[in-house]
């Protein structure tokens, strides 16, 4: 067992943001809402073009100016190491969390995680670069062709 000590307390809070990150389901069950965004939601939807306003990029308005995402309703478009994906990322102080299907929506990827992101900004780089590499070699390893 670690040093009790190196562990951070984060108490209970809230955010004036809600309903942003506070989606709260097991990991099972975010498994299961991708997969069936990977396959346009088909007992929940009945208008296919439900997903595709879902995708729909709409002009960023937003107070972070990343040139390299795009923003639809609920998911983002994101190039990560050259590979285009869409989904949803996000982190709150002791977690960061990733799901992001490949442009074709023919597979999807979830990293859920937990710790300390609050310690500083290297930290926290070098925690979203270890998301993003695993993301990729996650998709190099399933994807038959690149997207």
């Amino acid at each position: 067992m670690g040093n009790l000590s190196d562990w951070v307390y984060i108490p209970l809070f809230g955010s004036s943001a809600y309903p942003s990150g506070f989606l709260r389901m097991s990991a099972h069950s975010l498994g299961l809402f991708l997969q069936s965004f990977l396959n346009k939601f088909p007992t929940l939807l009945h208008n296919s073009s439900s997903v595709e306003q879902m995708l729909h990029i709409s002009p960023q308005k937003s107070y972070v100016n990343r040139s390299d995402s795009k923003y639809g309703l609920i998911w983002t478009w994101a190039n990560i190491s050259g590979r285009l994906l869409v989904g949803h990322q996000g982190s709150l102080p002791g977690i960061a969390t990733l799901m992001m299907a490949n442009e074709k929506r023919n597979l999807g990827v979830v990293i859920l995680t937990n710790g300390d992101f609050v310690q500083g900004e290297q930290q926290n780089t070098k925690v979203g670069e270890t998301i993003y590499k695993l993301t990729n070699q996650l998709f190099d390893c399933f994807e038959t062709t690149k997207v």
